[in-house]
C-alpha cells in the first residue's frame, strides 16, 4: 500500500456511524472500558469545538483506516498550551505502511499551526511496537508516572 493513498481529514458528525466500530476495535485492543454514550458526548465536543482539540480520520478513499485524537491542554511547565495525543490507532489491515509515523507528523504539524508548545502522548508499557514508533519519532519517556482520579459529576 502506498502512503499517498491515505489522507488525514477532520472528522464530522456524519462520520460517527462508521467511526464507532473503529473506536470499538481500538478500545478492545487497548483493554479500555467501552462506554458509548460518554464516548459519543466526548466526540461531539471534539468535533464541534476547535478549542478542545481535533479528531482526524485516516482515510483511504471512503474507507476509515484509523484515527487520531488530540486534546488541547495548558501547562506552566510548557509555557502555555500543549497537545495531548489521546488516541492514535491504525486498523490492522492498514499497518505496515508507515501510517503511524505519518500520523505523528500530522499531529505535530497541526499543533505547531495552533501555536502549541509541545505534544505529549500516552502509550501502554506493554505496547513495544507503538513505543518503538514514538521513540524513533523523537518522543521520550519522562521519569514521572501519569496518575488519574475520576471526578464524580
Amino acid at each position: 500500500m502506498s502512503q499517498t493513498e491515505y489522507r488525514f481529514v477532520a472528522a464530522t458528525d456524519a462520520d460517527l456511524p462508521r467511526l464507532l466500530p473503529v473506536l470499538r476495535e481500538f478500545y478492545a485492543e487497548e483493554h479500555l472500558p467501552w462506554n458509548e454514550p460518554a464516548l459519543r458526548a466526548a466526540l461531539s465536543v471534539l468535533i464541534g469545538d476547535p478549542s478542545a482539540g481535533r479528531l482526524l480520520l485516516i482515510r483511504r478513499g471512503d474507507e476509515i483506516a484509523g484515527h487520531l485524537a488530540i486534546g488541547y491542554c495548558f501547562s506552566l511547565e510548557f509555557g502555555g498550551r500543549f497537545g495531548l495525543l489521546d488516541e492514535l490507532f491504525v486498523l490492522p489491515a492498514h499497518r505496515g505502511a508507515g501510517l503511524a509515523k505519518r500520523a505523528l507528523a500530522e499531529a505535530e504539524a497541526l499543533c505547531r499551526a495552533e501555536g502549541l508548545r509541545a505534544l505529549r502522548l500516552e502509550v501502554n508499557d506493554d505496547n513495544e511496537r507503538a513505543r518503538g514508533i514514538y521513540e524513533r519519532a523523537g518522543y521520550r519517556a519522562h521519569p514521572r508516572r501519569l496518575m488519574t482520579r475520576w471526578l464524580d459529576p
